[in-house]
């Protein structure tokens, strides 16, 4: 029963080796595995499975489609791209809270979301004018915003306090209602603030 049980868990799993890590990136996973009190083995599976289990940081750096609106973008911008491939706009935890706000669960839905954003990443790049490089991504985030200002009230408020506090909230009402009145929907009056 123990061996049929560790066969199904080693199904789901599997072993990478990782070579010629420079040595100054190994010392600094070593300091941090030990300020963590992990083995290097779990601190980097853990730092891993983070990474590459972030449904929204996945889809930015594997969708063409956002490769390309990217680029667009930053024309319309008057900007450029970073060249960092990892160079993303927000934090994974971020992305979580994307995902839970907006219900967000499969890369089928970032693709219909970033689909039917496409037409608002001109006015998104317009109010990025003046900014010295884009993050890869933005086009998502920028679809993503258009997504949430196409719903209730609410859910752009909770956004805004998960993910836009930085933004003063007058600043986010504006965008918001830009991106609203493109979509030939009503301004919100922000009665819940």
């Amino acid at each position: 029963m123990k061996d049929a049980k560790s066969k199904d868990l080693s199904e789901l799993f599997n072993t990478i080796t990782v070579r010629n890590v420079p040595a100054d990136v190994d010392e600094a996973i070593t300091r941090q595995a030990k300020a963590a009190g992990k083995s290097k083995s779990d601190f980097v599976q853990e730092f891993l499975t983070a990474t590459f289990g972030d449904l929204i940081g996945n889809f930015i750096r594997t969708s063409e489609l956002v490769a390309l609106m990217d680029l667009e973008m930053a024309r319309m911008a008057g900007t450029v791209l970073s060249e960092h491939v990892y160079d993303l706009e927000m934090t994974q935890a971020g992305h979580r809270e994307f995902c839970r706000i907006l219900g967000i669960n499969s890369n089928d839905d970032l693709q219909r979301i970033m689909l039917a954003g496409m037409p608002y990443l001109q006015i998104r790049a317009g109010q990025l004018k003046g900014t010295d490089s884009l993050a890869k991504g933005n086009s998502l985030y920028a679809a993503l915003l258009a997504n949430a200002a196409s719903r209730d009230e609410e859910t752009v408020l909770a956004l805004h306090r998960s993910l836009f506090n930085m933004i003063p909230e007058g600043t986010f009402q504006e965008m918001i209602n830009e991106l609203r009145k493109a979509m030939r929907m009503d301004a919100f009056e922000w009665s819940l603030i």
